[in-house]
């Protein structure tokens, strides 16, 4: 027959245990800000077709402008244009090629962990050296067509 001492044991065990557990399962909210920037480069206005690089970058693609050699380029945006993918969409911005601008990405991370401490963490990348493909760093878009052709 069980004690009243092995009762209130076996009770304190369950709210340690229960303790222990809410202490384990303390709320994180993480949150991310990414600001891009293009400094330099020159004004320009392409009209192309929006596609995803495999890396999940956006890219104009099949671009006809006047006097321009590119036929590609990495565009460079916060929004989310994953709707207009397959579009022929114009798009007005700054373009970065060899030796004529940069591009600047600053993110800043924090996360705050409930009765924990909480921590940032910030990372800035610049450059332009090497491009393969010129960047566009998007002022504007604005949807010509439905589908490219």
């Amino acid at each position: 027959m069980p004690t009243f001492r092995s009762s209130a044991a076996a009770i304190g065990l369950a709210v340690i245990c229960a303790a222990a557990l809410a202490a384990q399962t303390q709320e994180t909210k993480t949150t991310t800000q990414t600001k891009i920037e293009v400094k330099g480069g020159k004004d320009v206005t392409v009209i192309g077709c929006l596609d995803r690089g495999v890396n999940g970058d956006y890219l104009l693609t099949k671009v006809r402008a006047k006097g321009r050699n590119p036929s590609e380029y990495s565009l460079v945006t916060t929004e989310d244009l994953s709707k207009h993918v397959g579009e022929r969409i114009e798009i007005r911005g700054k373009v970065v090629s060899k030796g004529n601008g940069t591009v600047s990405i600053e993110s800043k991370t924090k996360t705050e962990v409930e009765h924990g401490q909480d921590s940032e963490t910030k990372a800035k990348t610049e450059g332009a050296a090497a491009l393969k493909v010129p960047f566009l760093g998007v002022v504007s878009t604005r949807t010509l067509g439905a589908t490219c052709s």
